[in-house]
């Protein structure tokens, strides 16, 4: 990975009141103290600054501290323009990210899936509708110019949803769509999870079957798959709506239902004492509690669902199975997916250490399409968020090599066959990745440059190749040298 650098302009004053920090003993010299501010910019830290311990430091000096700190990171804030949750890609990343895509993109082909797109900005009540308390909390609005109320799509799901139903009845069912794009999100910025991300979007509509289910589940381990990972690097919680509906309406009454599912779906992201705590805000009693618990740990064939409801959404869950790899799947009862407009499997990929956020989820959602104002359509899918997924193959390290030398580098000699070199070039590039001196350096400084973007190899255009119609190409890694015909090289 190339280290990338900023530089950074502190006022003289600031740089005094760095020195009485380091005075005081809470940094160990001024870069340091520089270094924790940049530290906290870049990584969205907003919790208050913690004082490092120093013994004998008074509360006045504390306070003056404190001030000093934020005085830093007001002035940093100035020189690093990028938001918060956001992120910029140098060429290295962007080769590295593109590596990727260009699996996941080639997977959901193989699996006869078609890309699309939707615009970045969509009608606010689209993205509102149906959806989670979280994710409408989140959504990036856009300050109302007319009539019109518009927000940045927080996922894709709504915007694929509206495209469908704009071709509903002249498209041939069931349609399989994929794209790979930005969504935003307004919350904390954190490990695998930002403002502005990359995702992996894949929706099928007009299949009711648990064979349209699989597919899109088939198509995660896939994709997974060929990027390296194995079932030692990830696994997929699978459950179904319905089941869990069933079985919880047994215990709670049907208002509580939606406010249960939210807690059930924190079970991971908080602590058991918190978990606890959000089931009594809902004016749970503990034996209920200990009922919800006990169908969460439960083994699917442990099972004996009372409703309807449950009973078919047990039979959706054991029928799914026959068309899954079995060892990268594990059922379990509490994966509810946050999100409301779920209906039937939902599921979620993690790693097997579950050290990072998930990978992948969705579900079926058959009701979305008829909210929509469009007909009736069963309709499933998932997202894969390329922050997570490049942590997990980061840790594997799976991550692919990045790419940016070009083949050949033209060199030239002297000025006056600068044309006949750029039309040699032209030629090239219809066959190869080929860069050119642009800067009138001397032929010294050209080689250096040549060496720096990891050229392949170095071509020298002189007066004297140009004269004997041949060429001299200098291989970087080898050293080795040949001479050629310039027409050999064209062809």
């Amino acid at each position: 990975m190339v280290m990338l650098t900023k530089q950074i302009r502190l006022t003289k004053d600031l740089l005094n009141e760095l020195q009485m920090l380091v005075e005081w003993g809470l940094y160990p010299n001024i870069s340091e103290a520089v270094r924790d501010a940049v530290r906290r910019l870049v990584t969205g830290n907003e919790a208050p600054i913690k004082q490092l311990q120093s013994p004998g430091l008074d509360k006045n000096k504390e306070v003056k501290a404190q001030e000093v700190k934020e005085n830093l990171n007001k002035e940093l804030k100035k020189q690093f323009q990028k938001p918060k949750g956001t992120e910029d890609f140098f060429p290295e990343e962007m080769s590295i990210k593109n590596k990727v895509f260009d699996v996941l993109r080639k997977n959901a082909l193989l699996y006869g899936f078609t890309e699309v797109d939707s615009p970045v900005i969509e009608d606010l009540n689209l993205l509102k509708a149906k959806q989670g308390e979280e994710i409408v909390g989140q959504i990036f609005t856009i300050e109302q110019k007319s009539e019109e109320e518009l927000a940045l799509r927080a996922e894709f799901t709504p915007s694929l949803a509206r495209m469908f139903i704009s071709e509903q009845k002249a498209i041939p069912k069931p349609v399989k769509w994929f794209c790979i794009n930005k969504v935003f999100r307004y919350e904390r910025p954190q490990a695998g999870r930002a403002r502005e991300f990359f995702q992996f979007n894949v929706e099928i509509y007009g299949s009711n079957k648990s064979e349209a289910d699989a597919e899109i589940i088939n198509l995660a381990i896939s994709s997974l798959k060929d990027l390296g990972l194995t079932e030692k690097d990830f696994f997929v919680k699978i459950n179904n709506r319905k089941l869990i509906q069933g079985l919880l309406l047994e215990i709670v009454d049907e208002k509580l239902f939606d406010g249960v599912m939210r807690v059930i779906d924190k079970k991971n992201k908080i602590t058991e004492q918190e978990w606890d705590s959000e089931f009594e805000k809902l004016g749970l009693e503990r034996t209920k509690i200990e009922q919800i618990k006990r169908v969460l740990n439960s083994d699917i064939d442990s099972l004996n669902p009372k409703s309807e409801m449950a009973k078919n959404g047990l039979q959706e869950l054991k029928g799914i199975m026959n068309f899954l790899d079995k060892k990268f799947i594990k059922i379990d009862i509490s994966t509810v997916r946050g999100l409301a407009y779920y209906t039937g499997i939902v599921f979620e990929i993690y790693d097997t250490k579950q050290k990072f956020r998930s990978i992948a989820g969705g579900g079926r959602y058959d009701n979305m399409i008829e909210l929509f104002r469009g007909e009736a359509t069963a309709a499933t899918g998932f997202g894969m968020g390329y922050s997570t997924l490049r942590l997990l193959l980061n840790d594997r390290k799976l991550l692919p090599e990045s790419e940016l030398s070009v083949d050949y580098y033209i060199a030239i000699v002297t000025d006056d066959v600068r044309e006949k070199a750029f039309e040699i070039a032209a030629k090239l590039r219809k066959r190869y990745k080929v860069d050119i001196d642009l800067n009138k350096r001397n032929l010294r400084n050209q080689l250096d440059y040549a060496v720096k973007i990891k050229a392949k190899n170095v071509i020298f255009i002189g007066p004297d190749e140009i004269k004997q119609n041949r060429i001299k190409i200098k291989n970087l890694e080898s050293g080795k040298e040949e001479t050629t015909n310039i027409d050999t090289i064209l062809s």
